[in-house]
């Protein structure tokens, strides 16, 4: 029998997750709950940001390099999806 890890106590906005709006580019808007980090990077004299958003894949089942979603009142564009194969995904994301 396969060890399943309930996600839900990793994802409560009463914690360290807030909510977003994500949006498919074939299909509605719907909220989902995630941890964004949005932090300034700075490293060797290069510097910049890299926005991220770590939530339950089963959330976004069908998440695809240009869809949307809007963290924080920003809105982005997914630019890479990292699935980490124990049912949570890292969305890497472009402000627009």
């Amino acid at each position: 029998m396969a060890f399943v890890e309930d996600l839900d106590a990793f994802f409560q906005e009463a914690d360290f997750a807030v909510g977003a709006i994500y949006t498919p580019t074939a299909g509605g808007p719907r909220t989902v709950v995630g941890i964004f980090d949005g932090e300034y990077h700075e490293v060797l004299d290069m510097e910049g940001s890299a926005p991220a958003f770590t939530c339950k894949a089963s959330d976004v089942p069908s998440v695809a390099h240009g869809d949307a979603i809007v963290v924080n009142g920003d809105s982005y564009k997914i630019v890479n999806v990292r699935p980490d194969g124990t049912g949570v995904v890292t969305l890497r994301l472009q402000l627009q």
